[in-house]
């Protein structure tokens, strides 16, 4: 037998409806705020990523490198703003379209530890919103991430802080740096690698950031210049008038190191013990585009862990009865006839209902009335249509099987429109259809 490779993982029907769910979710929120769908490569050249985000886990550790048949190093994409980034420059999208505001949804590649929640292939959702800096903006992308979450039901605490501009964060990497020298010999091997290339990263790692003096360290609100200390300023206010809750966290540098001025993470309130995940993290980054060859241009942006969402939802599924009733595999007509003769018609009328969107299923063999209901609770019908072997010509009966209301209708197009109205009371696709009547 061959095994699946380690940290990918197969989606039984119900995993994958669930994402897919997520998906249309996501996809939703973002077009009211009107951010516009696009799709980029999975696969890139290398030097992208290194370019990017050079100082990372991500390039150092995690990514999927290798060399293709033309002898090209390329790269499995781990991330989704670089590539966007490229796609910008590359396309001139930012002169090309009315729009300034993009998502995407797709598979990300990265090389680590597999866990719950974390897996070498995995769904990751994003919006890159090109726009001056301004703290109005920056809140834009943390309402949308909210409205996301808020409408899958999942409890979070929204974590933010301000890394200031570039002459604010210089200042503080060398504050930072002269403090932690003093306590070099007790950091780990990759922090003291931090301490040369990377201090920030030193803040947020699973070990260090756990130590005493680390908590100590100074932070980063205490040299921000009057300027970001301003912005960061005006950009709590509008969270606190838009009714956002969240804590100020002067540790949170996020994982990447093209942010200036804003970040933030949205962090799953899990009641698995010790169970806290970034479900959605970002922030401003306004020198990335130029050093990949594009015009001076700011943007802010974050990506959203669907998997780990996704997880979060199965794992506490008792309490989200909303997904409980979605995600059971259900149907909406089971349809089947009591002889050979009625056979054809409900086969096309079967087909006719999948036309609309409605979920059908059909018995190809003949059955007896108490067969077809017992295989229509199986499936979880709404409804069943059928033959009743005394009713003579294309007549046939529909019924509810919740209400256990029903109603006789000929196969002609009046007779078709009262099942379709019949059918719409629970059907929602079907609550604004016209049907058009015979002449």
């Amino acid at each position: 037998m061959i095994n699946k490779i380690k940290g990918t993982r197969d989606l039984n029907p119900r995993e994958a409806k669930l994402i897919e769910m997520i998906r249309r979710e996501f996809l939703d929120k973002a077009r009211a705020y009107n951010f516009n769908w696009i799709d980029t490569p999975i696969i890139e050249q290398a030097q992208l990523y290194k370019r990017s985000v050079a100082g990372s886990e991500i390039v150092k550790k995690e990514m999927y490198e290798f060399k293709d048949k033309g002898d090209r190093l390329v790269a499995l994409r781990p991330e989704g703003t670089a590539g966007f980034v490229r796609a910008l420059v590359e396309e001139k999208w930012y002169s090309h379209f009315k729009s300034n505001k993009f998502a995407y949804f797709g598979p990300m590649f990265r090389y680590e530890q597999p866990q719950k929640g974390r897996y070498r292939q995995f769904n990751q959702a994003g919006v890159e919103f090109l726009s001056e800096a301004n703290p109005y903006n920056d809140a834009e992308i943390i309402l949308l991430a909210k409205d996301i979450l808020d409408s899958l039901e999942i409890s979070y605490t929204l974590k933010i802080n301000s890394l200031g501009d570039l002459n604010s964060r210089l200042i503080y990497q060398e504050k930072l740096k002269e403090y932690l020298l003093n306590y070099r010999e007790q950091l780990s091997s990759l922090s003291r690698e931090r301490l040369e290339n990377n201090v920030l990263r030193i803040l947020d790692d699973k070990e260090d950031n756990k130590k005493d003096f680390v908590k100590k360290a100074p932070k980063i609100n205490s040299y921000l210049n009057a300027e970001s200390k301003s912005y960061y300023e005006t950009f709590k206010m509008i969270l606190k008038k838009n009714h956002v809750t969240f804590q100020e966290d002067f540790t949170l540098v996020r994982g990447l190191d093209y942010y200036d001025q804003i970040v933030f993470e949205f962090v799953a309130n899990s009641n698995k013990k010790g169970a806290q995940s970034t479900l959605i993290g970002g922030g401003r980054y306004s020198n990335l585009i130029s050093e990949l060859g594009g015009p001076n241009i700011s943007a802010c942006g974050w990506g959203f862990g669907v998997d780990r969402c996704a997880d979060l939802i199965i794992e506490e599924m008792n309490e989200y009865s909303y997904f409980i009733d979605k995600l059971d595999e259900k149907i909406d007509v089971y349809i089947a006839a009591s002889d050979e003769e009625n056979l054809n018609n409900l086969f096309s009328l079967t087909n006719e209902l999948r036309k609309y969107e409605i979920v059908s299923e059909f018995s190809k063999e003949i059955l007896k009335s108490k067969k077809i209901f017992d295989k229509a609770s199986k499936l979880g019908a709404k409804y069943v249509i059928f033959n009743d072997p005394f009713d003579e010509g294309k007549i046939y009966t529909v019924k509810n099987l919740t209400t256990q209301e029903k109603i006789k209708f000929a196969y002609t197009v009046d007779g078709y429109a009262d099942l379709l109205e019949f059918l719409a009371t629970d059907i929602e696709q079907l609550n604004n259809l016209v049907i058009e009547e015979d002449e």
